[in-house]
């Protein structure tokens, strides 16, 4: 064995047993070359001056943070389109080069009003996951929902909604909220959200709810909303927070990529097969239609680690509408037809790309590489 190879082996052995904390120190430059990946895939939902309302309590980026992302990654990697990385995966011999792909989920407004303009401004590409039953401002996502909910709870005496609670029967639904030692590194959603410090301690049960909340309670979200006088509808019109038919169509034509979100934005592990199928299927079908194109890509909501491979492989042989899968498991090695991401918003403690990165490379699961 060569002295530079017994190194490699020697460092590669530390690293193992090291502590995470220890390995969260490891710089970027380092782990770039001990654990090449073939992309570095990011994932990001909205950039806003703006505190909009719909996402108050969910953490995203203004413009002058976003765009220091940006100058960090292009001084350091090279940012590749969708065409690029559909042809380097099906390539035999992966390229360990660390390229990056820039992604945003959801499908806000803000894709096209202030995201695009500063891609086009920095020379990348991206691509932009859709919602397909928002487009058009068909709809108000549930979660935007149970942010405008937040909002008017957070505005009553506390005497007054647990009046409008016991109205609702919704004080049997509500559990307290998961507790979070000062030592754990992990964040609640009360925490990420400020909730935690700002709100009584009476609402946080609620609160946790409505920032948790399910397709399975919108019914009883929505009698909550009518009773705090959230108007979904009229908050459609005036703000118009969804991506249009026509902003998607300009969005193509200014060579970005459009994909698919799923039709509702459900959990797809959470569905019956059949049913994730159609999830799957149709979204992409109406982003083909929208775009022209005849396979669009698809990034599971939430997140797909418990999705069956194997099942995947055989819906993408049966609907060649279906582009490449992207999921949110940092920087853990998947199938070659699936892209792991990680997230560029702040939901933990690093405050930087950087240390996001980092964090992502000192995972163990970040360290094995799948077959190919």
């Amino acid at each position: 064995m060569t002295a530079p190879a017994a190194m490699r082996r020697l460092a590669k052995a530390t690293l193992r047993a090291a502590g995470e904390g220890v390995l969260h120190a490891v710089p970027t430059p380092v782990w770039r070359r001990l654990r090449p990946k073939t992309e570095l895939g990011f994932c990001y939902h909205i950039v806003s001056h703006d505190n909009v309302a719909h996402l108050k309590h969910y953490p995203f980026l203004d413009p002058t943070e976003f765009e220091t992302d940006l100058v960090y990654l292009r001084s350091r990697f090279d940012v590749i389109s969708y065409p690029e990385l559909v042809a380097r995966r099906a390539a035999q011999t992966p390229v360990r080069d660390n390229a990056v792909v820039l992604t945003f989920d959801d499908g806000f407004a803000e894709c096209a009003s202030v995201i695009a303009p500063i891609l086009r401004r920095h020379g990348v590409s991206g691509i932009f996951f859709i919602i397909t039953d928002l487009v058009d401002n068909a709809s108000l996502f549930r979660e935007s929902e149970a942010a405008l909910c937040i909002e008017a709870v957070c505005k009553m005496p506390v005497e007054q909604v647990e009046t409008t609670l016991r109205d609702l029967d919704l004080e049997t639904r509500l559990t307290s909220p998961p507790a979070r030692g000062w030592m754990d590194p992990a964040r609640t959603p009360l925490d990420i959200a400020g909730l935690d410090r700002r709100a009584d301690p009476r609402l946080w049960p609620l609160l946790h709810w409505l920032l948790t909340i399910g397709p399975e309670d919108q019914d009883l979200m929505r009698r909550l909303s009518a009773r705090l006088g959230v108007e979904a509808q009229v908050y459609l019109n005036d703000v118009r927070p969804y991506l249009t038919s026509q902003q998607i169509r300009q969005l193509q034509a200014d060579g970005f990529t459009l994909g698919a979100h799923g039709r509702s934005h459900r959990w797809l592990g959470g569905l019956s097969p059949r049913e994730a199928e159609r999830e799957i299927v149709e979204s992409c079908r109406i982003v083909a239609d929208l775009t022209g194109e005849s396979s669009v890509p698809f990034a599971f909501p939430y997140f797909g680690g418990g999705l069956d491979r194997r099942w995947l492989a055989d819906l993408r042989r049966r609907h060649e509408v279906i582009g490449l899968f992207f999921d949110t498991d940092g920087l853990r090695e998947d199938e070659s037809f699936v892209v792991q991401r990680v997230f560029g918003e702040r939901f933990g403690r690093d405050r930087t790309l950087d240390a996001i990165l980092r964090r992502a490379w000192s995972r163990r699961s970040a360290w094995s590489a799948a077959a190919r």
